[in-house]
């Protein structure tokens, strides 16, 4: 009898945090899993980490890659050999509360609209969690358009159905963002749920990939942004809004002008949205408070007068956004 649901790691050179990954899987409360951990041709001791876990639970299945490929590539292996009618997704090096399977086997049930679901996650280093740092994702509509500006959510947080996967062409094999694609396309579709707990622990050290590639990521990412602007709107996103769009999203220094006109463009955008619940807009109306104010807080920090009167003359020439 096949499990119903199928965890899925893709990992390379995983040794250092692997094992506890795996000892909070084994840990849920909910039991009728199978664990696929992907190797991908990794030249330190993750394999033999898997081996001496497996001996004691035959539920682990090692996959090995003899060739690097990269992490999408090596799920869309273990998408293709997983046999649970569910799929749950975790980074090599990150955690979950025990009830996080059962929670959200449960959402997927009594909420059938959604193939997907992902919830709140929190941050950990190695002194423990770190404080303030719970991550939120929007409700399903406003997650939509909020993906215009950043990503939001995490790998380790996701529950699929593996037809649903499918359904979306899996994976494309891309070296990083490609979870944040995803999102674009189960949002797109009405697919993503999101359960609104902390589900999901990230563990936050010097070789995520994030930090040791971030430029990558970032080009990677604005591809992924231009694709859902196009989807969403039917036209292309010139490039210059594009780096405004992330340069919003994320909070980063740059023409302050730029980003308060990018922020404009994008709310008049979803505020056209009629299928936008109430809720949905008042989270986005929330949302554009809060990036509106990072935005030019990051910028003041760094160009205090230049800030100060760019954000005056927009605000002259536009009262933006609203106040609560």
């Amino acid at each position: 009898m096949h499990p119903v649901a199928s965890v899925i790691t893709a990992v390379r050179n995983g040794a250092r945090y692997l094992a506890e990954t795996i000892a909070s899987v084994q840990a849920q409360s909910f039991q009728d899993w199978e664990y696929l951990i992907v190797d991908d041709a990794s030249d330190d001791d993750t394999c033999e980490v898997v081996e001496r876990m497996r001996q004691r639970d035959r539920r682990l299945i090692l996959l090995r890659r003899s060739v690097c490929g990269g992490p999408y590539a090596a799920a869309n292996e273990a998408v293709q050999q997983a046999r649970g009618e569910f799929l749950f997704r975790t980074d090599g090096d990150d955690l979950q509360p025990p009830e996080r399977f059962e929670r959200q086997l449960r959402f997927l049930r009594e909420n059938q609209q959604y193939q997907a679901c992902v919830s709140y996650w929190q941050a950990f280093d190695k002194d423990g969690l770190i404080a303030n740092s719970v991550a939120t994702v929007p409700s399903p509509g406003a997650f939509r358009w909020y993906l215009l500006l950043r990503g939001a959510s995490v790998h380790s947080s996701l529950c699929i159905r593996r037809q649903a996967l499918l359904d979306v062409g899996s994976y494309r094999e891309l070296p990083l963002s490609q979870d944040y694609r995803l999102w674009c396309e189960l949002t797109r579709r009405g697919w993503l749920g999101v359960i609104k707990e902390v589900l999901s622990y990230v563990r936050y050290h010097e070789a995520r990939s994030t930090t040791v590639r971030g430029s990558l990521q970032r080009d990677l990412a604005l591809d992924v942004l231009r694709d859902h602007w196009l989807a969403l709107t039917g036209e292309p996103c010139p490039p210059e809004l594009l780096e405004a769009l992330w340069a919003m999203g994320y909070s980063l220094p740059s023409e302050v002008g730029s980003g308060l006109d990018a922020l404009e463009t994008w709310t008049r955008l979803w505020r056209a949205d009629k299928s936008l619940t109430p809720q949905d807009r008042d989270e986005l109306e929330a949302l554009t408070r809060l990036r509106n104010r990072k935005f030019l807080r990051a910028n003041l920090r760094k160009s205090p007068a230049s800030t100060m009167l760019a954000a005056a003359r927009y605000l002259v020439r536009q009262p933006y956004p609203k106040t609560a």
